[in-house]
């Protein structure tokens, strides 16, 4: 005897938002057996490298630029044997091109390349050295020396307009240095040439390593000619939507800011500093469209820069995720910007959750996340402004910082919370389960943006004025 059991049908609404994330505005077509076949054949790789290259030029500054970096796209996809041979060299030659009208920078450049280079061999060379077992200290701790010692020259000597060009070429390579002093277990010392391709990539990168160091790298490179042609399929579709939301972003500023003339949430915070009344609407207006616009931005630049990366053959995660439909503020951090939170736990997590409060559990967790959220966050913005500590100096550098030191303080503390919260089984309705706690969340990031701006001299006491404004 066979009981049957009675299947529940889900709600009209639950079936509405199942049918809405399945919708796929771009084809998976690296799921099509007849694509992929053809993306393998010699004319399917010039089609996908000729779609690929008429996409990238709408980023690039020029057919120049787009060419040479087809041209290189090219060489790893017919001969994918010398994949890394090729992306290894690629850095130097970027590093050339871009500076090669300053002698001082590119040497000083080659000279952070070569002494990266270096200091990944010594921890190779001697792991059980107290440099070998701790290299991220050391090497953050020796570009704060290098940082004190450019505030301590005095303006207009030879020592200043040296240490300030060896600061700013530090800055732009310390995470990325970082990250092959972590990758040292992962690989023989002789294996240099993806340490030198995440050094600086092919593809581009902010001070931020797309898509984090060599190891990562190895893990995800296309190991035969099929697996090759699904990841440049994906890339493909990667740039398209970089593209629509680009033109997307373009007809938003344009609406919004151009026809119905809405300040930027920088514009209002300005205005309110000076003096000038900004309606209590237009405030909250700026305050959520600035919230949308960080998002369309981060995915812009990280769709533009993971579609390279998987065209070159590295099937990459992306940088944003559908961030919007986070249901707790951990999720949110997580899927808004994936490297740099991918940065902040190597860098910082980890070794904290390793190593401390090993017998408590929730401090640990809470200890490490500050470490992370608050720490590594407050230490990665910090340096990377370096030119705000050469121009007014440190201490009045840190005066201004007092904005993003509060937002990196409230961060750490919700995410730490999020992270420790007790949570019931989650709710399958579609209100309560899924858009109420994604409005909460959505909510939370845009008031904490009020703190994020590119202006650093106001008084702290004016972001907290601007920010009860919003309210009384």
């Amino acid at each position: 005897m066979n009981p049957t059991v009675p299947v529940t049908k889900p709600s009209a609404p639950r079936r509405a938002a199942d049918n809405l994330a399945e919708f796929r505005l771009i084809p998976r077509i690296e799921t099509f057996p007849a694509v992929v076949s053809f993306a393998q054949t010699a004319p399917g790789r010039v089609t996908l490298l000729a779609m690929f290259g008429l996409g990238l030029r709408y980023f690039l500054q020029n057919w120049i630029s787009t060419l040479l970096m087809l041209s290189f796209l090219a060489l790893i996809t017919f001969m994918p044997e010398y994949r890394r041979f090729i992306l290894a060299i690629t850095p130097i030659t970027i590093i050339i091109v871009q500076t090669y009208r300053d002698p001082l920078l590119l040497g000083l450049t080659l000279g952070v390349v070569a002494f990266g280079i270096f200091l990944y061999w010594c921890a190779m060379r001697w792991p059980k050295s107290r440099f070998g077992q701790r290299p991220i200290m050391f090497l953050l701790t020796g570009f704060a020396v290098l940082i004190f010692s450019a505030c301590a020259a005095a303006p207009h000597t030879l020592t200043y307009s040296i240490l300030w060009p060896v600061v700013g070429v530090v800055a732009s390579y310390v995470w990325f240095i970082g990250y092959a002093l972590i990758d040292r277990n992962s690989k023989p010392a002789s294996d240099l040439t993806l340490e030198l391709t995440a050094f600086r990539p092919l593809w581009g990168s902010m001070n931020t390593p797309f898509p984090k160091g060599a190891a990562y790298l190895r893990r995800i490179e296309a190991r035969d000619s099929e697996q090759l042609a699904v990841v440049q399929l994906k890339a493909l579709k990667l740039l398209t939507w970089a593209i629509l939301l680009a033109v997307f972003f373009n007809l938003w500023n344009g609406f919004f800011h151009v026809y119905l003339r809405i300040p930027t949430s920088d514009h209002a915070l300005t205005m309110s500093v000076q003096g000038t009344p900004v309606a209590w609407h237009l405030r909250w207006e700026s305050l959520i469209l600035a919230f949308f616009e960080s998002i369309l931005s981060i995915s812009v630049m990280g769709h533009q820069i993971i579609a390279i990366c998987r065209m070159a053959g590295f099937n990459a995660l992306r940088n944003t995720y559908r961030p919007l439909s986070s249901t707790t503020i951990s999720e949110f951090f997580n899927r808004f910007y994936y490297y740099f939170k991918e940065l902040l736990v190597d860098f910082f997590f980890y070794p904290t959750f390793l190593r401390y409060w090993k017998g408590h559990r929730r401090l640990r967790m809470v200890f490490a996340t500050f470490a992370a959220v608050f720490f590594g966050n407050t230490l990665f913005h910090f340096t990377r402004d370096w030119q705000i500590i050469r121009d007014v100096g440190l201490l009045r550098a840190f005066v201004n910082y007092q904005a993003s030191l509060f937002y990196c303080f409230i961060l750490a503390t919700a995410v730490s919370i999020s992270q420790l919260r007790k949570r019931g089984s989650k709710s399958n309705a579609l209100v309560r389960g899924h858009i109420l706690p994604a409005l909460g969340v959505g909510l939370f990031y845009c008031l904490l943006n009020v703190f994020v701006t590119d202006e650093r001299s106001y008084p702290f006491f004016e972001y907290l004025k601007y920010l009860a404004s919003l309210f009384f």
